[in-house]
Order: C-alpha cells, then structure tokens, then sequence
C-alpha cells in the first residue's frame, strides 16, 4: 500500500458519506444503501468534511466541494457500499442486501466482535465500506446513533485494525415526579420522557410489582435519573439513581449503589437487594386467564384434568422474557403446546413458555440467556382457545404453582460499604421527596 492511499481512501469515504449520508438533504424517510466506484483519484484537499471532531458530535454529515476536480493519475477502482440498518432487519442482512459477499460480511463481523456485537444493530444506523478492485475490504465504518462510531481499517502491513470513538456527553441528573392518571407510562410520556425511562424504571419493581396489572389511578411515582446531552440536544438516558412508587397498599423504594469493585444494584433502603431469582411474571399480561390447579375443564378437550402452570391472557405479539437466567434446552413445536420455549435455570428450575406466535431472533438450543432477555411472542399456536402465555415452572422434575413461588432475594449491601451505603442513600431519598415537575440535580461533562 503505497504512502498517499490513506489519503486517497479517506478522501472516497468523505465522498461516499457526502452523497449518501445528510438526512437534511434527503426526501422523507431514511436512505437507501448505495453501491457506486470511484475511478479518478480524489485527492483529501478537494472535499470540505463538515465531519465534527470526536469532542463535538459524530453526526456523519459531509459536504462535496463544488470546485472539486480530478487529477490525472488514477487509482484503481474502489467500490464503496452505503446505507443503513433498515426496519426490521440485521446489519449483516443490510450488507449481503447490498452486494456484498458473505465472506466479507464475517470477516467485518468479526473484526468488530471486541467492541461491538452487529446483532445489536439498530434501525437506521449508517454503515460504509470500501474494497478494492480484488475485492479486498479496505474499511467498514459503523456509525450507532449520534455518540458512536466504530471502524475497521486495513494498515500499511495489511491488518485489520479496529477501533471506537464516542463522543463526549454532558451529563445531567434529573428528578421527576408525577401521579398516575390512566397509566403509568402515560403519565411519564406526558411529562416528556420516552418509553425507554418507563421500562427501565419498571424493571427495577418487577420482581415486587406487577405494573401491567397492579397500577392504579392516584399511584405516585418519583425518579432520579441521568440524561446524556450533545450540542444538538439529548442523546440518550442513563442510569437510574433512585426509584420510587407509592401504590395504594404498599410503597417501593429503590437506590442504585456500587461497592468498591464496581459491583452495582438497586437496593431498598434498608439495604435488601431488590433483585430476585425469579421475576413475578414473564410478560407484560391483561389478565390471569387460568391459575395452577390440579383439576380444570379444559378448553377444547372438555375433560378434566391438571393445569400445571398459569395462563396469561395478552395481545399477540407481546413479548415474552426470561423469568430467570438459564439455558435454552427447548425451541420448536410440542404438540398442543403449540410454539414452546423450555429453559434450565439453576437449583433444579425448568420453566417453559407455550403458544409462542414466533421466537425471538437467533435463539437456538445450547444458548445462555439472562433474565428478562427476550425469548419470544403472545401467541395461540396449538391448542389454543385465545392468544395467551402458557407459562410453567417445574423444580427437579415436579412442577409448582408461579403465583406461590418463594423469590430468593440477591445479597444485601455488604457491611464494609455499609457507611456508604447510608450515605448516599439520604442524599437519594432527599432527591426523590422533592421530585415533582423535572428538575436538573447537577451537570457534567
């Protein structure tokens, strides 16, 4: 590779992401991936990258120079390939959709498999890759919203060289506090917070409270929270720092606390781990249609006989999560059970998910999952009377009723960060007392 390719290749990308990239100078909609050559030399000098600096934004948005012209000399033909992650698709499939072969789609895979995993691409996200006329992947580089890229470049010894850039963000820590009037994720939509806040701050109670069923109107709810800001606005949330939910008989409190190996979770104020074994149920559900019991008229059958789980009833296309972290042993059709999902979990635990519509993307046999990871959908495959969740929990061969299982709680804060702990937590629940409409706590780069 000779001393002025660099210059010559990156002058193709800027040229590649001028033509493809500014949704400011598109047509409704996102763009479409691209495929062009370049046969002339563009020399770096010739093109105006309004490409910010790491310490601004990352927003891959360049412009082509109009006085550009071509110089004599010419490399040989680079092919550049542009677009981004459509809906409802894979990087991977993005790639192969745009030519490229799938040899190359798993060298760029793996290349990027230190820092970043291409299953957990988003819906419009913008990629570009370069190969030369051997077919020789020159570079990939992946842009994941507005704070990461992530790029792959071949060196003067020809080593794939792999490397991330994140954007420096302002930090703010936020408090809100609101009443619940129809739902709690209305009332936190209407204070101007998105989806992402309301689960994560249901997550939080989900071994303790069942907010798909238990809300009610008149439940407050309070939440200290960080939100990440670049010079064009808010990019992202960050963590919860301290929860709380005043339900009609009962109020939950949560303070997120790290110990001196950077060991970190949500904690009652007396200091109890909030997290459980098990979580209180694998979906989000409208109704309990069918409890535990060792003798029920079946639906279909019109017999009696034992129903050794709990039925779910809930829309098709509800997402069904892990109870438990585990091993999947189980994915396919099991007879009556329609689509099915079993896990192993430890101690002795089995639970299986029954009439799936469909499973989650890549979940195979052998695979490890964690709790609340994504295994699947309402469905009524099977002998089904409605969509609902068949959900069952079996401990060394016997199954037992959900609704009565004992929920092993995780380890309290540890006495050494005791004084910490007690510390923090006032600070915390001060901040949650005084959360009524948003209020920005402090803010740091």
């Amino acid at each position: 590779m000779n001393s002025g390719f660099g210059a010559r290749l990156a002058a193709a990308l800027f040229f590649t992401i001028a033509v493809f990239v500014p949704a400011s100078h598109s047509r409704a909609g996102a763009l479409g991936a691209g495929l062009f050559a370049v046969g002339p030399t563009l020399a770096k000098s010739d093109l105006r990258s309004v490409l910010p600096a790491i310490g601004d934004s990352l927003v891959l948005a360049p412009e082509l120079d109009r006085s550009t012209e071509r110089g004599a000399d010419s490399d040989p033909t680079l092919t550049i390939v542009t677009g981004r992650v459509p809906r409802n698709g894979t990087l991977s499939g993005a790639l192969r959709g745009s030519g490229v072969a799938p040899e190359m789609v798993e060298t760029v895979a793996r290349s990027l498999r230190g820092v970043f995993d291409v299953r957990s691409a988003r819906p419009g996200d913008f990629y570009a890759l370069i190969r030369d006329q051997s077919g020789q992947l020159l570079s990939f580089e992946f842009q994941r919203g507005r704070a990461e890229v992530y790029r792959v470049e071949r060196d003067t010894s020809g080593n794939l060289i792999t490397t991330r850039e994140t954007a420096a963000l302002e930090r703010r820590l936020i408090q809100l506090g609101g009443v619940v009037k129809r739902s709690l994720f209305d009332s936190m939509v209407e204070l101007g917070e998105s989806p992402s806040l309301v689960h994560a701050f249901t997550d939080i109670f989900a071994w303790d409270f069942d907010f798909s069923t238990q809300t009610r109107p008149g439940d407050e709810f309070r939440i200290v929270f960080e939100k990440y800001y670049d010079k064009d606005g808010f990019v992202r949330y960050g963590r919860v720092q301290a929860a709380e939910y005043r339900a009609a008989r009962k109020d939950f409190v949560a303070v997120w606390f790290e110990d001196e190996n950077g060991t970190g979770g949500y904690f009652s104020p007396d200091g109890n781990s909030l997290k459980r074994s098990f979580l209180a149920a694998p979906l989000k559900y409208s109704r309990i249609s069918s409890r535990y019991t060792m003798s029920r008229m079946h639906p279909l059958l019109h017999e009696r006989r034992p129903h050794e789980g709990v039925d779910y009833a809930a829309p098709v296309g509800t997402p069904v999560w892990a109870v438990s972290d585990g091993e999947v042993i189980f994915v396919g059709w099991s007879g009556g059970f329609g689509q099915m999902v079993r896990i192993k979990h430890r101690n002795g635990f089995m639970s299986s998910y029954a009439h799936l519509s469909r499973f989650a993307r890549g979940l195979y046999v052998g695979q490890h999952v964690a709790q609340k990871q994504l295994l699947g959908f309402v469905g009524a495959t099977g002998l089904a009377t409605g969509p609902h969740l068949d959900f069952r929990l079996a401990q060394n061969g016997r199954f037992v009723d959900p609704l009565r299982l004992h929920m092993e709680a995780g380890d309290p804060v540890p006495p050494r960060s005791r004084s910490r702990f007690l510390k923090l937590r006032e600070e915390r629940l001060s901040e949650l007392q005084a959360a009524h409409p948003a209020i920005v706590l402090d803010a740091a780069m």
